[in-house]
């Protein structure tokens, strides 16, 4: 019976004009698409593993023109959309530095290149004197320096006139023919 049906309607279709023809497909295929999900007929019809196995990577990848797909990424966009903050904050510091050996760091400073770039001109220059005095006492450096000269002084002159005493002594000694002390 259906054999009959879809003989007579094919019948049919031939003997109507073209612009019918096309007008009732148009509208069969607009009631299908609006009816029917065509992805979920699709998934269920297309068998995906297959297609995929089937599928020449190589050649798609040499296909491609990786300076025209660079060319397209937004690099700003990118950066504009992370999130420094939140990276910074899951870096663990102490870790980090708990890793650097800084002995083998150091040995691999050159001090001397260092020192040659140093502008001591252009640093000096930065050095405000007047706030670099304001913190040092140099009312106690006085005191304590010109203590230290004069104790030093002091005890210079006291072993110079002993010696003196002790010089007088041996002449005056000498002169009335006394016998030296041992002391």
């Amino acid at each position: 019976m259906i054999r009959t049906l879809v003989e007579g309607a094919v019948r049919r279709a031939v003997a109507l004009p073209g612009t019918t023809v096309r007008f009732v497909l148009s509208e069969a295929i607009m009631y299908l698409t609006e009816e029917i999900d065509l992805t979920d007929v699709l998934l269920r019809g297309v068998d995906l593993d297959r297609v995929v196995d089937a599928l020449d990577v190589n050649r798609v990848v040499d296909g491609l023109d990786v300076n025209r797909v660079i060319g397209a990424i937004d690099v700003a966009r990118i950066v504009d959309a992370i999130d420094v903050d939140a990276v910074i904050a899951r870096v663990d510091v102490n870790r980090l530095l708990d890793a650097i050996d800084l002995p083998r760091l150091m040995a691999r400073i050159d001090l001397n290149a260092l020192l040659n770039d140093l502008d001591l001109d252009a640093l000096l220059d930065r050095v405000d004197l007047n706030d670099l005095l304001d913190g040092v006492d140099v009312s106690s450096m006085v005191r304590g320096a010109s203590t230290t000269v004069t104790t030093e002084m002091i005890s210079d002159v006291r072993s110079g006139s002993e010696r003196a005493d002790d010089a007088v002594d041996n002449i005056v000694g000498r002169m009335l023919r006394r016998r030296p002390r041992d002391e």
